[in-house]
């Protein structure tokens, strides 16, 4: 039988994680990544992991911002859906020109 692990955070800065947190529950009210991807982890884990989910996002999209110096780019609420259609469209034309390369 496995054995639940804890979904309790302790290392860190805990104001910095408060703070990134209540970020990420603004984004609630937004239409943009950050809240699909809420959406998306709180179907499957729940709220609170949804919630550190989040955060951690806007913390790695901050950190990107502040390695690379540009202007962040908001890519929609659809992002990953296209991203993923856009793969599903490349492997159904490699399995078709493979499957046309096998049959005579």
């Amino acid at each position: 039988m496995p054995v639940k692990k804890t979904s309790k955070i302790t290392a860190g800065n805990k104001a910095l994680r408060t703070i990134a947190v209540e970020c990420a529950f603004e984004t609630t009210k937004l239409n943009n990544r950050i809240t699909a991807h809420r959406k998306r982890i709180m179907k499957r884990q729940g709220k609170m992991k949804a919630r550190v989910a989040s955060a951690h996002l806007i913390l790695t999209i901050a950190y990107n911002i502040l390695k690379t110096g540009e202007a962040y780019q908001e890519l929609g609420p659809e992002y990953v859906q296209q991203k993923r259609h856009d793969k599903e469209l490349k492997m159904k034309r490699f399995t078709g020109t493979k499957k046309g390369n096998m049959c005579p």
